[in-house]
């Protein structure tokens, strides 16, 4: 009998001891995204908004009005964005009609807008906290989640996408407020093509760009 009850406790422990383990793999697998949430593309990106947001934080207003972004904030810009794939993106089939002088125009004519509007961005959201919140990789793609914390307002979350560029990740889309940046302005340039032509659109990209900030 004795045996017999033996035979049945360790049967009952194996079962227990497969149940909790089902269960730590379980809670493992929910757990995943946050061990994943801080990688490489994260790193780098925050890396960047560190020294981003404290150059235009700290730079006077009246300064900002007059000369644009500060040099230093523009290199990390620059530096962290892909502004070339960006604005083939947002030209969409339009890219492949212009000549390289004609896309460097685009190119040159968006980078300067973007950085106006990042920039506008941060000074809008200067003393809040910006929070990390996951990393998410799709393909050869990944997205880093942020959302910038308020104190007077709700909560504006920022979605990065960033693909590696010999080594570097950089970015080529932003949805702010679920707002998908590239989507936008892509259906804002086909509006304008179609009423007119590509050089009134370049031309208007241009009129987009007051160097202040506002």
């Amino acid at each position: 009998m004795k045996k017999l009850m033996s035979r049945r406790e360790g049967e009952r422990l194996m079962k227990i001891t497969k149940f909790e383990l089902g269960m730590w793999i379980f809670a493992f697998l929910l757990l995943l995204p946050s061990f994943l949430s801080a990688g490489e593309a994260t790193r780098q990106l925050s890396a960047t908004i560190d020294g981003f947001v404290p150059v235009i934080s700290k730079t006077p207003r009246e300064e900002l009005q007059a000369n644009g972004l500060p040099e230093s904030a523009r290199k990390l810009a620059l530096a962290r964005f892909d502004f070339s794939d960006m604005t083939k993106r947002s030209l969409g089939q339009h890219w492949k009609s212009l000549n390289r002088a004609e896309q460097k125009q685009f190119v040159d004519a968006v980078t300067q807008w973007q950085l106006i509007s990042f920039g506008r961005i941060v000074r809008s959201s200067r003393g809040d906290e910006v929070q990390f919140t996951r990393e998410l990789q799709d393909g050869k793609e990944v997205s880093v989640e942020t959302k910038v914390v308020r104190r007077y307002s709700e909560d504006l979350p920022i979605d990065y996408w960033l693909h590696n560029v010999n080594g570097q990740w950089k970015v080529f889309n932003m949805v702010i407020d679920h707002v998908d940046m590239v989507k936008n302005v892509n259906a804002q340039f086909e509006r304008v093509i179609a009423k007119s032509s590509l050089q009134e659109l370049l031309q208007k990209v241009k009129d987009q760009n007051p160097r202040s900030l506002g």
